[in-house]
């Protein structure tokens, strides 16, 4: 302890003796970057020599002056995607997800518990059988999911397993009622096209488990039909196809979740809702998690992320639903889906994050799963 305290110091001399002209996109204080952080303690000179070539400035804490680091230097990308290919990019089926995706609605409600009417478009509603009565089969709606394009809908594989899947319904806003309308005059919009299409078949990840913890909740949803795209409120969302998008940090961003499910007053809502949670690091999830996912698991807390705060989650009836960030996609900033809605805490809302499937870890999956 009290060398990992000596070398804090030291850090913070060094940077008193020097400017920092470079830009750090990722500047923190070190104790707010675990990846370095773990490293405070290693005598070795080279790793002493990365840290103090990683600092970016200081701030000051209850009166105390306190190094902060350019975390990104630390993430090791190789380590979450070690087993991810590289030929992604040049894989035959990558034509069959549409270049013109995950468009961004500039009308949107900053900041609103409720969604713009397009702001969306993407979201699907997944619909299961649940009985008959007087000869007429009943229905609802139980997950969400993504259109990736138009015959397929990403959702979690815990939506699919052991469900009599009704259909798929597109362009929805709010399930109660036959026409959406939202705005003031004269900017009073209404929209009627619903798009509900029947089912082909699915295509559940063959290696997802429930017990002893959830792993590889994903899966795909082929429509009978295609969806139709020439209606403002059905778009299909990007997947992070490329490269540089699998491999930034996402640690820390704020993303979007968006779903019909439950809300803070403990039902399910009518009208689309979205949220902007924190995304954690690997190092925060473990401490949540880390008890289901021991050595025994494949390093499978690479495959999830944990992202929500207290009072901000996803929840009952957005399972299958997307994670959502903006990022540059091919030069221009669109809604891209790194993540499924898997599971959470017993208590929405919690302290304690939700789990989503990380789905830069499966877009080879899901290219290799894809049918034209």
């Amino acid at each position: 302890m009290i060398q990992i305290k000596l070398l804090i110091c030291l850090l913070v001399l060094h940077i008193c003796e020097h400017s920092f002209a470079k830009k750090c996109d990722s500047c923190k204080l070190l104790r707010q970057c675990p990846e370095a952080l773990n490293l405070v303690s290693d005598t070795n000179a080279a790793v002493k020599q990365r840290l103090k070539d990683a600092l970016c400035g200081t701030t000051t804490v209850d009166g105390v002056r306190h190094p902060m680091i350019c975390c990104n230097n630390f993430i090791t990308v190789s380590v979450r995607f070690a087993d991810t290919e590289t030929d992604i990019e040049t894989h035959e089926n990558i034509a069959l997800l549409p270049e013109n995706c995950g468009s961004i609605n500039g009308d949107r409600i900053v900041g609103g518990s409720y969604a713009n009417l397009y702001e969306f478009p993407w979201m699907a509603l997944v619909s299961r059988i649940t009985g008959t009565h007087n000869g007429k089969r009943q229905t609802q709606f139980h997950c969400g999911g993504t259109a990736i394009n138009s015959r397929y809908i990403l959702t979690a594989a815990h939506c699919v397993v052991g469900q009599r899947l009704a259909g798929i319904r597109i362009g929805d806003f709010n399930i109660n009622t036959p026409e959406d309308c939202q705005g003031e005059y004269p900017h009073f919009v209404c929209e009627q096209h619903i798009q509900d299409i029947r089912i082909n078949n699915t295509i559940v990840h063959e290696d997802f488990k429930v017990l002893p913890s959830v792993q590889n909740d994903i899966a795909l949803i082929r429509l009978k039909y295609p969806i139709d795209f020439s209606f403002k409120n059905a778009k299909p969302i990007c997947l992070p196809l490329f490269n540089k998008l699998r491999n930034i940090s996402l640690d820390g961003k704020q993303a979007t979740v968006a779903g019909w499910g439950i809300t803070e007053f403990s039902r399910a809502s009518p009208v689309l809702r979205k949220v902007e949670i924190p995304i954690k690091s690997d190092n925060e999830c473990r401490h949540y998690y880390d008890r289901n996912y021991d050595s025994g698991t494949n390093n499978i807390i690479n495959k999830i992320l944990c992202a929500g705060e207290v009072g901000k989650d996803s929840c009952k009836g957005d399972s299958g639903g997307p994670l959502m960030l903006e990022e540059l996609y091919n030069d221009i900033y669109r809604m891209i889906q790194f993540g499924v809605v898997s599971y959470g805490p017993q208590q929405c809302g919690s302290a304690t994050p939700g789990v989503y499937t990380d789905v830069r870890q499966y877009v080879k999956w899901i290219l290799d799963n894809i049918e034209p």
